[in-house]
Formats: structure tokens, C-alpha cells, sequence
């Protein structure tokens, strides 16, 4: 299966990705995102995986 990263995951654009990639495609999708709780809704998805982070932090 391939996997799509979407970093910034509640901004404009990327609030209409996730629906267009899980109706559409058969990918996985991880959604990076600074207020996980922003996409609750996808919580219980198997083909969505929601990850609290600032794309900003320095990885030590």
C-alpha cells in the first residue's frame, strides 16, 4: 500500500485532501498536525494515522 504524508493537516488545503485520498485511492494517509484533537473524526479510520507534532521541532 502506499502511504501519503500531509504535513500541516488542518490548513486549507490539506482539510480537503484526506476525503478526496480515502474516497478515491486505496493509499494510507498520516496526517501531521500540531492539535491532533482537530481531526477527531478520523480517529477510527484504518487508513488514517493522526500525529501531534510542529514540523518546526528539531528531531534530536
Amino acid at each position: 500500500m502506499t502511504n501519503v504524508l500531509i504535513l500541516g493537516a488542518h490548513g486549507q488545503i490539506a482539510r480537503v485532501a484526506p476525503d478526496l485520498f480515502l474516497k478515491g485511492t486505496d493509499v494510507g494517509l498520516t496526517l501531521y498536525l500540531r492539535n491532533a484533537r482537530r481531526l477527531c473524526d478520523l480517529a477510527g479510520n484504518a487508513r488514517a494515522r493522526v500525529v501531534e507534532g510542529d514540523v518546526l521541532d528539531e528531531v534530536p
